[in-house]
């Protein structure tokens, strides 16, 4: 999230918008394009598949967690047979050329900026296609947005990559920041394209669910998920029964109470104080796997698990490196109007699946985005799909195993550790910065952390100020 900017871009005009609307082909073929042939431990997968009728899939409850500002070779490029690179090189600001490096064991990274992730530091980034633009929008000489994690450091991936599906084509909604990326997952499409507090009037997926009779819940995991969802969704969301806390989800899943679909996110408060999981700089990073593993530990031991599929996946890129170019996809007329989008899709972000449909120990590379999530909670319900997007994009039903019969045994437990020492207050690191950073340097540092932390609390308190109280945890 941060690195706010508004406007239309220079250029798009209706004559413009019209073309990308008759891309819409191309914008799908460029979508299927961007998928290559998959690695598995058990045997390749087809790129598409025949699927059963929706009430004979096996699957009778998805769960979709989305963390925050990751890119997928930033987290992933260690994988074996996956499409992730490290060992690039990219020039700073200042026309020096830096290699990618492994950023561990610093895993809150207090003192490096929050790389920009705007919509017009994206392209940048994008740089037409060269994906070399990543240190472009960064202070010179902090190299954060080229480092890499492997294994060693996120266990709750490691166990993820050794026994479930890692999808390493999935792109995010919009190249742009985290609030239109999370409307991509509710609705398919954005009315903005910064993180400017703003009320959505759009179609979203639990308005769908509500029309065919189906169930929906959203669990957040603070004020800041909360918020977004009873504010900027009024009218548009579950309804505030359905609007629960994190701790409901644990207790939901354990006694086999989960809704048709579900939306878990964590919490995105806090980072400067090291309580949040997200993952967002400055999250420390190993709490975002202990909270990913909780979810787990729930879904796998639920007693609906032999019929739930649980997705894992990004907002947005979080101006990370990333080496593939994202494919573009039409945008519906109200999108456009709204932001002037030019069609791209975000960098490609983690994406999970975990569940018994799941193929086990799996790289899918199948082209697929949230609108594809949501074409297959479309099939699955009932109902038509969000967005423009119901042709271009994939029906994510296809990254499934829906040749063999469901995999029910156990899933297996992971081991990742929980420590009280994960996620610390940056209030000493940022103090002693200070003293040593060049003044305009730390100037952007500070700046960068504030508009990120300031964005949530706008939004809280927004919702404050409509009179709605927050239920707390």
């Amino acid at each position: 999230m941060s690195n706010n900017d508004s406007g239309k871009p220079a250029g798009l005009t209706r004559r413009r918008f019209l073309a990308t609307i008759a891309a819409g082909a191309a914008g799908s073929a460029a979508l299927a394009a961007c998928g290559g042939s998959d690695n598995t431990g058990d045997g390749s997968a087809p790129a598409t598949q025949t699927l059963p009728n929706p009430e004979d899939s096996g699957i009778d409850h998805i769960v979709v967690v989305m963390m925050e500002n990751r890119s997928f070779d930033h987290y992933f490029s260690w994988v074996p047979g996956a499409n992730g690179k490290q060992a690039l090189s990219f020039t700073d600001t200042d026309g020096k050329s830096h290699k990618n490096y492994d950023l561990s064991p610093n895993y809150q990274n207090c003192t490096l900026a929050d790389p920009d992730h705007s919509y017009d530091g994206a392209r940048t980034q994008w740089n037409k296609g060269k994906m070399d633009g990543f240190l472009k929008t960064q202070p010179a000489g902090d190299l954060f947005p080229i480092g890499y994690y492997t294994d060693k450091d996120l266990p709750f991936y490691k166990g993820v990559v050794e026994n479930w599906t890692l999808c390493d084509a999935y792109h995010c909604g919009i190249l742009g920041p985290t609030q239109p990326n999370r409307y991509y997952m509710h609705a398919g499409q954005t009315n903005k394209k910064d993180n400017t507090t703003n009320h959505f009037d759009l179609p979203t997926v639990w308005d769908k669910l509500q029309s065919v009779g189906r169930t929906g819940r959203y669990y957040y995991g603070d004020a800041a998920g909360w918020a977004l969802v009873t504010v900027e969704f009024s009218g548009h969301n579950p309804g505030l029964l359905n609007i629960r806390p994190f701790s409901q989800f644990l207790s939901d899943a354990k006694n086999g109470n989960l809704a048709d679909v579900s939306y878990v996110d964590p919490a995105m408060l806090g980072e400067g104080a090291g309580t949040s999981n997200d993952d967002h700089p400055l999250a420390d990073i190993r709490k975002g796997q202990v909270f990913l593993n909780q979810v787990y530990d729930a879904v796998r031991t639920s007693p609906q698990w032999d019929k739930t599929l649980l997705i894992i996946n990004y907002d947005e890129w979080g101006g990370f490196y990333d080496h593939v170019p994202p494919p573009t996809g039409p945008v519906t007329p109200e999108e456009f109007a709204a932001t002037g989008n030019d069609g791209l899709l975000g960098f490609r972000v983690p994406c999970m699946v975990i569940g018994p449909r799941a193929r086990r120990n799996h790289i899918a590379s199948q082209p697929v985005d949230p609108n594809a999530i949501l074409n297959m909670i479309a099939w699955r319900f009932g109902f038509d799909p969000l967005g423009a997007r119901g042709k271009s994009s994939i029906n994510f039903a296809q990254v499934l195993d829906f040749t063999n019969p469901p995999d029910t045994s156990a899933a297996p437990a992971f081991d990742v550790p929980d420590d009280p020492s994960y996620g610390q207050s940056c209030k000493s690191q940022m103090e002693a910065a200070q003293q040593t950073m060049e003044p305009a340097r730390y100037a952007e540092l500070e700046k960068r952390h504030a508009e990120h932390l300031n964005e949530w609390q706008e939004l809280v308190d927004a919702a404050a100020a409509a009179g709605h109280v927050y239920p707390g945890q």
